[in-house]
């Protein structure tokens, strides 16, 4: 795609439909400062940038925040930094909207990364679930009342999503689900979540949440 008109200048990013849409569902209030967590490689930090005052773009591999930067100064508004940091020792204090695209199985997009099953042990759902569970805590305590919590994967499985989900909100009683009309209803669960399922909506899996603090 670099030798595309227009890439070079930022005109356009390359990623799969259900990622964009999660910049769709996050409705962000306009002129928010947010807290991008786990950010490369960067389409969500952009889509968000063009929304937000300004937009914190964390990433714990320095490889992958490199590729961020890289992305963000080419397509980027300017108005999002990057940082190499890991989420779950947040390096800020307060965002009104916090982004945890958290690290998961994939298991939504093995239609282009059929490889990528042969990785899926029992071992590995549970020790990143405990990690998404870690993320979620931690970047919970930047959200101040009345802010907003979105957390998302690319992955099927229920351990990572709405399992999730349901154990942070059963911990953070002043937390809760807040749908949002910006996706059209066949793209949203009974809860009111994004679920993208590939076999139904041809593009890659995916699962976000958008969780309200009460004032």
């Amino acid at each position: 795609p670099s030798d595309l008109p227009g890439f070079g200048e930022g005109d356009f990013i390359v990623q799969d439909p259900a990622q964009a849409l999660l910049g769709r569902f996050a409705d962000l209030p306009e002129g928010s400062v947010v807290y991008d967590a786990c950010a490369a490689p960067g389409g969500k930090t952009i889509a968000l940038g063009r929304q937000a005052k300004a937009v914190v773009a964390g990433e714990v591999s320095r490889a992958r925040a490199s590729r961020l930067a890289e992305n963000v100064r080419r397509a980027g508004s300017g108005r999002e930094r990057v940082i190499v940091a890991d989420a779950r020792r947040p390096p800020i204090r307060q965002a009104e909207v916090v982004l945890v695209d958290a690290p998961c199985l994939g298991t939504g997009t093995f239609a282009r990364h059929p490889d990528a099953r042969w990785r899926v042990t029992p071992e590995a759902l549970g020790s990143l679930a405990r990690i998404q569970s870690e993320l979620l805590d931690r970047t919970a305590a930047l959200v101040p009342p009345g802010g907003l919590l979105v957390y998302s994967t690319c992955s099927l499985e229920p351990e990572e999503n709405g399992d999730q989900v349901q154990r942070f909100l059963a911990g953070n009683p002043d937390f809760s689900r807040e749908p949002t009309n910006a996706i059209p209803p066949d793209l949203l669960s009974s809860d009111g979540d994004l679920m993208v399922l590939p076999h139904r909506h041809d593009m890659d899996g995916a699962f976000a949440a958008r969780l309200r603090r009460s004032p």
